[in-house]
């Protein structure tokens, strides 16, 4: 496999970076490590979307949903930009880890490129040796 088609298999995309983020910020949420005052700043992008004054109306069909998804996508970068670095690398470090866990690539590099009954993988595909003998 090349390294382009590794480094694109690796991403996990745009909607699966936002799932990572926000299950980071709620990991950073519920850690005591993280100040108080940091935690409250997801709170206040989510209560933006929640009361009823707005930068852009939302009378314009989609424009006006723009700058609430800005806000809270803006708030979870902050919170996680100023949380402590040691915690984000922590949870980010678990985070990738149980990603990896489900990930055919990695669990061939694991088993040293062979699965645990014995089949070989090759760029992601299993070849079942007992179907060869038929």
């Amino acid at each position: 496999m090349s390294k382009k088609s590794s480094l694109i298999s690796k991403s996990p995309g745009f909607f699966g970076e936002l799932w990572q983020q926000a299950k980071l910020v709620f990991q950073l949420i519920l850690d005591p490590k993280v100040p108080i005052y940091l935690k409250a700043l997801p709170f206040a992008a989510i209560a933006y979307l929640i009361f009823p004054f707005d930068f852009l109306p939302d009378v314009i069909p989609g424009l006006g949903q723009l700058d609430d998804i800005t806000v809270l996508l803006l708030g979870a970068k902050v919170f996680i930009e100023l949380a402590p670095q040691d915690v984000v690398a922590q949870y980010m470090d678990r985070l990738r880890s149980s990603d990896d866990a489900g990930d055919l690539d990695s669990a061939a590099v694991k088993d040293g490129g062979e699965t645990q009954d014995g089949d070989d993988i090759i760029e992601g595909i299993i070849i079942d040796d007992d179907g060869l003998d038929e």
